[in-house]
């Protein structure tokens, strides 16, 4: 057999944002853990993707920094229309969010961030079955082009078991989009003995709101990495019954620090926590609110819903995602001689 020659991918960022880096998260995990006949280097774009000046400006930057692999890690996905497609690779995270937006900007995403990116590129990347079906329903590529590769947990999150408190849990809810269900949730815990941590920035109807429905609530934002870790730290368990998710990270953050999970029950969300949640329909704020009362009220399934996490995060161990990324970019190179 002929042996494989060392791998050069070069990874495409966007422009940095105080506000965003999840992706960022994700792929510097990836690079650090792929093995070592396989180098990474990272290209961060000068130019925020925001009006056609820019994203003409950062079309040519894309192809005058192209690589031998160009990976194109999310957000950016537009740039494929420009690099060499059997040389490209595209990563899509979340793609509902686009349908709420107007008609117009909704057919424009769909268009040049979406259906003509993913038929140039060579391969796809999808980080849920959930996003895959979308995005073949959505483009009609072939389903072989597309390839389901999680996002990687980082290894900072580290089981830490608490005493729960049963007479008053410390609910965390993890945004404040509308996706997020903040509103669902806030009807939800009315009445309740709890308080919320609510990681995101509130807008002011937001406040209004957990106000007037006397919501004990701290809220949290623009956070280092190691403070909304200690966030789950000091939660009793995750509230994320969200609408809509590409993946749904919170779910295997929760589960890593070793708290019950109560989410939505289809989607991303479903195939991300596996049997280790609690499941609720999202427009109904009284499962929501069941949910909340079985968990305070019942250590058995509390126990069994932590147990179950720390077996379900397995598969979400950043060194087997970096695999994963290994052996597309190894047959990447491979079928392309």
């Amino acid at each position: 057999m002929r042996k494989i020659k060392d791998v050069q991918v070069k990874y495409f960022y966007r422009h940095p944002s105080p506000k965003y880096h999840s992706i960022e998260n994700v792929f510097d995990l990836v690079s650090e853990n792929l093995p070592k006949n396989i180098t990474s280097e990272k290209y961060t774009m000068k130019k925020p993707s925001k009006g056609l000046f820019n994203r003409i400006v950062s079309l040519f930057e894309a192809f005058f920094n192209r690589g031998n692999i160009n990976h194109i890690t999310g957000d950016i996905s537009y740039l494929a229309l420009i690099l060499p497609g059997k040389k490209t690779i595209v990563t899509f995270h979340d793609l509902e969010s686009i349908e709420r937006k107007s008609r117009i900007k909704t057919w424009l995403l769909k268009s040049f961030w979406i259906k003509l990116p993913a038929r140039k590129a060579a391969i796809i990347t999808a980080i849920s079955e959930h996003t895959k079906n979308k995005l073949i329903e959505w483009t009609g590529v072939n389903s072989n082009k597309v390839k389901v590769i999680y996002n990687p947990l980082s290894p900072n999150f580290v089981f830490s078991p608490n005493e729960f408190n049963t007479k008053k849990p410390v609910i965390l809810v993890a945004g404040t989009k509308s996706n997020k269900n903040l509103e669902g949730i806030v009807k939800a815990v009315k009445g309740l003995s709890c308080s919320l941590i609510i990681l995101g920035k509130l807008s002011k109807i937001q406040q209004k709101t957990l106000d007037i429905n006397r919501i004990e609530y701290r809220n949290m934002f623009n956070l280092s990495y190691d403070k909304v870790i200690d966030l789950y730290k000091d939660c009793d368990l995750l509230c994320f019954p969200s609408f809509y998710e590409g993946f749904g990270l919170p779910i295997i953050e929760a589960q890593a620090i070793g708290r019950p999970v109560i989410t939505s029950n289809y989607g991303a969300m479903k195939e991300i926590a596996g049997d280790a949640a609690l499941f609720v329909n999202p427009n109904k704020t009284g499962q929501i609110s069941d949910a909340i009362n079985t968990l305070t009220n019942n250590k058995n399934i509390r126990d069994s819903l932590i147990h179950k996490g720390l077996k379900n995060i397995r598969r979400f161990e950043a060194v087997e995602i970096a695999r994963q990324y290994a052996e597309l970019y190894k047959n990447f190179t491979t079928n392309r001689r």
